[in-house]
């Protein structure tokens, strides 16, 4: 597990330092920024992947529905007969 510069300020364990090493934490901010927008890409583009799946889903689940409905009738119709 990585221990980034915010967990070791947080514990004030920055080797006697009292100030942030801005160069350091830019360095982890332009890495975390960035590692954050792949993740909300991959996000966006499984959010869309599951609205596609409950698209088909739906249709499936309403053909189905359709097809029971249309063989029930016949059930009952043979059972008067």
């Amino acid at each position: 597990m990585r221990t980034t510069h915010w967990a070791l300020l947080s514990k004030g364990v920055m080797n006697g330092k009292t100030t942030i090493p801005a160069k350091a934490w830019k360095e982890e901010y332009t890495k975390l920024t960035a590692e954050r927008k792949t993740l909300n890409q991959r996000y966006l583009a499984l959010k869309e992947e599951v609205k596609e799946a409950e698209k088909i889903r739906k249709s499936v689940y309403s053909i189905l529905r359709q097809e029971q409905r249309e063989q029930q009738p016949h059930r009952k119709q043979d059972m008067e007969r």
